[in-house]
This record gives structure tokens, C-alpha cells and sequence, in this order.
């Protein structure tokens, strides 16, 4: 499996086009953990991204009657500070669209126009 190295815009507090950063992954945090849903709230000070994966759906009776809750387990919780938010917001926008170029329009939930996914072996 190959790896590309992360967009990155630009970095805390600076505009300075010229500075490059080097991350290092600690050994144990490059196996990364699985999401399939994000919550995001806010303070004056910071944005919270609550990353979390979907457990089976539960019954639980209310005063409205049976309902369906999905509870969701959180795998990591990141906090950024508000002027970041658009840094990220640009760095998965440029992402989205380099995955697009390369692999094709990614499949959205509920859309009946979805591709199939592209032939050839597994990586």
C-alpha cells in the first residue's frame, strides 16, 4: 500500500509560506483508528472533533414510544483552536479533490448514482 504525504496549508499561527513541518507518527499511532462518524461543538476558545464509530442500533422506550438510539463509541477526541478550522476545512477540500482525480467521485450515502468501485487487485 502506497502513502502520500499529508496536505497540509498552512501551520499554527503562521502565514509563512517557506516553513515546512515533519511529523512523527510515535509507533503507537500508526496503525490509526477506524471512524465512520464525526461530531463536531465548539467553545469560545477551541473546536472539538469527537471521532467515534457506530455500535448496533439499541430500542429504548420514551414517553413518545419505542424509538431506535445508535450509540457511537468515541476513538479520539482532537481539539483545534478556532483559527485552524479553515486551514482543515481547506486541507480536506484539496484531499477530496486529489482522491476524485485519482480514484474517482467518492460514493455518498443515499445516492442512487453511485459508482462502482474500480477493478483491479487489492492493494
Amino acid at each position: 500500500m502506497s502513502t502520500q504525504a499529508p496536505v497540509l496549508l498552512s501551520g499554527p499561527m503562521t502565514q509563512n509560506p517557506e516553513k515546512s513541518f515533519a511529523f512523527q507518527v510515535p509507533d503507537d499511532l500508526t496503525g490509526g483508528v477506524y471512524s465512520n462518524v464525526v461530531a463536531v461543538w465548539h467553545t469560545p476558545y477551541e473546536f472539538t472533533l469527537d471521532f467515534a464509530v457506530m455500535l448496533p442500533a439499541q430500542q429504548v422506550s420514551g414517553s413518545d414510544g419505542n424509538s431506535q438510539v445508535t450509540p457511537c463509541r468515541v476513538v479520539s477526541r482532537v481539539k483545534i483552536p478556532p483559527a485552524v478550522v479553515f486551514e482543515l476545512m481547506r486541507a480536506l477540500s484539496v484531499n477530496e479533490s486529489l482522491y476524485e482525480q485519482r480514484i474517482g467521485p467518492i460514493p455518498r450515502p443515499g445516492r442512487e448514482d453511485r459508482p462502482s468501485p474500480p477493478a483491479g487487485p487489492a492493494e
